[in-house]
């Protein structure tokens, strides 16, 4: 197959024969379009995976890297797959030729965002309205994934306060993320304190299933923390058994645990943070005594 042909490459050729079968994947899928039916909802599943996938490619490749006639080709092509599809009242590539006619990384607001100048809500608006959340979401994980964490934080930051996004939630997620990790930097624990609780709680979850402990020990910590330094018992509960579990996981040592839950014992305010304490090690004792 062509992904097989693509693989079989070196690494210096990999991503112009990836481009290439996401080409001609594009280019076979316009064509049969005629002879498909809108009532399949996997027939615009297919075409809209194919599109964030071939983006995904691009974010990682300079048009330097690439031969002149194997990018043109790929544009003229683009188009053409784009203006066939579009008879048939389908746009769904519109997105991905506006941003490689214009380049991936050189839309002009984008690179005040990731410069960190100041934009304009206007500006955000109009850059949401070009690309939409979900080629956002992939620039912001892609950044992430280069640990271009000051980039990061600013896209996804702007992202999560617009009001032009139905669900924020993906990018407060990001945000909090990239937070975590310029900790224990003060405007870091202040953003993260500004956080609902529930909602850190949220986060907490989607951190452990995507396998993040570390990030989410961070998050949960430094939340708790927090709580009971401002003596706020939100959730108080739910909090700090998530954190327990999670510092058992990070470091099983029993006597590890003992000792943070004293240092929180020390800085807590409330008696129900007191209490919150004393239940998880009440459950750490009885499940090691059980162990015994």
């Amino acid at each position: 197959t062509l992904l097989q042909y693509a693989s079989n490459k070196n690494a210096s050729e990999h991503i112009v024969y990836l481009l290439e079968v996401y080409r001609l994947a594009i280019q076979s899928f316009a064509s049969a379009r005629p002879y498909l039916t809108t009532e399949c909802e996997d027939v615009l599943l297919v075409l809209g995976r194919l599109v964030l996938s071939c983006f995904e490619l691009l974010l990682s490749v300079s048009e330097n890297e690439l031969p002149c006639e194997t990018w043109v080709l790929f544009l003229q092509s683009l188009q053409e797959s784009h203006d066939a599809l579009l008879e048939f009242g389908n746009n769904n590539l519109q997105i991905l030729v506006h941003v490689t006619k214009e380049g991936v990384w050189k839309n002009p607001i984008l690179l005040k965002i990731l410069s960190q100048q100041p934009v304009e809500t206007e500006e955000v608006n109009k850059l949401i309205a070009q690309e939409g959340p979900f080629f956002l979401q992939m620039r912001i994980k892609h950044l992430l994934k280069s640990n271009c964490i000051p980039q990061a934080t600013a896209l996804s930051k702007l992202c999560a306060e617009s009001k032009e996004i139905s669900n924020v939630s993906s990018f407060q997620q990001a945000y909090i993320t990239c937070l975590c990790s310029i900790l224990p930097n003060e405007d870091a624990i202040k953003e993260i304190a500004k956080v609902d609780c529930k909602e850190v709680l949220d986060i907490i979850c989607n951190l452990e299933s995507e396998g993040q402990d570390n990030t989410a020990f961070v998050l949960c910590t430094t939340y708790l923390t927090q709580q009971l330094q401002t003596a706020s018992v939100y959730c108080s509960w739910e909090l700090t058994l998530f954190w327990s579990k999670l510092q058992r996981r990070i470091d099983p040592s029993v006597d590890t645990f003992l000792e943070r839950c004293r240092q929180f014992g020390v800085i807590a305010k409330t008696q129900q943070h007191l209490f919150c304490l004393i239940r998880v090690i009440q459950t750490e004792v009885s499940n090691l005594c059980f162990l015994c």
